[in-house]
């Protein structure tokens, strides 16, 4: 106890300087926690649309395809089988897709397209594919009345063919069981921009991709969303048991996101590798700063050292007095740091930073989002604390190896 009210007398002597420290910590620590704010809820606003609107959380498909997906690996599947799925714990939505290629013909022109098959019903409560269209009508799993499925076609395709919606659209491709496929389809919609991932696609219902497909009963993916994107090996092993029995004649497993988009997941975790680097080099160049200050001060004080190891006080006591004295100021700035940057932070994350919208792998992103969360703010706080102990070792043990008759003569 007598050593705490020492140090806070130490660190009360001299407030400028004080001041000047917390100011610089403070500061550090202020621009840390929000740079990290920001990066942890951008990434998790960037993670959570992209497995929702592209992969879903887990995929169930035969063995090997998504490596190397093929037309002929693909999945009996019946309502009862959904339903199944849908009851096991943690699965908040599933939807089954068909996909392969084809080549699209319009009035004049053809172009080589990507064919997504999806439950109109079912897809919309997974992904934001409705939220998608620049005009026409979403899907419906019925043809009109002159017998054409609808077909919701990408903004590449809309402009190559020259087709809009209510146009006829021709798909000739190869079916499951080596036949030819070939079909008239009905324009219904457009989807998304140029730049967009649906922009090769032609979207039909998943009923008219069975019989283009010669595929019926049968899909290639089942698209589980879970309750949380981070626990999707979870659920992948959980559903991959599952999908082992209930597919008993078939090679069936569960594979989680971060394997199905192996890429664009290793691409974020290094985006967020290089923020912490960052971070971490802004804390280095405060300590700088503030080793600076706790040498002056040590060096001020070298007479009064001298004078308390004259006295008796063993090196290791002086030692843990200047850790303490700056160990105390890192604590002070985080915590009056911290004041400030809670309702900033909290603007962030309940209000976020309008932003122009940016295209990353097929997904648009409108906003910079901040994250209210204890490791948004203990980290960094950790980091100026340890920081700041580390600039003070050298100072505490020039103060510690002082030879009291040569220091009492700066008195």
């Amino acid at each position: 106890m007598l050593m705490f009210k020492l140090a806070l007398r130490n660190i009360l002597r001299s407030r400028r300087r004080t001041l000047l420290t917390l100011l610089s910590l403070g500061g550090g620590y202020l621009l840390t926690a929000l740079q990290l704010s920001v990066t942890e809820g951008s990434y998790d606003q960037m993670l959570s649309t992209y497995t929702r609107d592209t992969t879903g959380h887990v995929q169930i498909t035969a063995e090997g395809y998504v490596e190397t997906p093929r037309l002929y690996d693909s999945l009996s599947l019946n309502d009862a089988d959904l339903s199944e799925l849908e009851a096991q714990p943690n699965v908040v939505a599933v939807t089954p897709r068909i996909e392969s290629s084809a080549l699209a013909y319009g009035e004049t022109k053809s172009f080589p397209v990507d064919v997504v098959g999806i439950d109109p019903q079912r897809e919309a409560g997974l992904s934001f594919l409705a939220d998608k269209l620049r005009a026409g009508t979403y899907l419906t799993d019925q043809p009109d009345t002159d017998g054409y499925f609808a077909a919701m076609i990408g903004a590449q395709v809309a402009r190559q063919l020259s087709v809009g919606v209510g146009d006829e659209l021709v798909l000739v491709s190869q079916g499951a069981d080596g036949s030819l496929a070939n079909d008239l389809y009905r324009v219904s919609a457009i989807v998304g921009t140029i730049d967009s991932a649906e922009s090769r696609r032609v979207v039909l219902p998943l009923r008219a991709a069975q019989q283009f497909y010669a595929m019926p009963g049968k899909v290639h993916r089942l698209i589980v969303l879970g309750r949380d994107y981070r626990r999707a090996p979870q659920l992948a092993e959980q559903l991959d048991g599952w999908a082992g029995q209930h597919w008993d004649d078939t090679d069936v497993g569960a594979t989680s996101w971060q394997v199905v988009a192996a890429d664009f997941y290793r691409t974020m975790e290094a985006d967020k590798s290089g923020g912490q680097v960052t971070m971490v080099i802004l804390i280095f160049l405060v300590c700088v700063g503030v080793l600076n200050t706790i040498l002056m001060s040590v060096m001020e004080r070298t007479g009064e050292f001298g004078v308390l190891k004259a006295i008796g006080t063993s090196p290791g006591r002086l030692f843990r007095l200047i850790m303490l004295e700056a160990g105390l100021l890192a604590i002070l700035a985080c915590l009056l740091a911290l004041i400030l940057v809670l309702p900033i932070n909290a603007w962030f994350t309940w209000v976020g930073l309008e932003i122009e919208p940016i295209e990353f792998s097929g997904v648009l992103f409108t906003r910079y989002a901040g994250q209210m969360s204890f490791y948004v703010f203990a980290q960094p706080a950790l980091l100026i604390v340890v920081a700041t102990l580390i600039a003070a070792l050298w100072p505490a043990w020039r103060a510690a190896r002082l030879v009291p008759v040569e220091a009492m003569r700066r008195l």
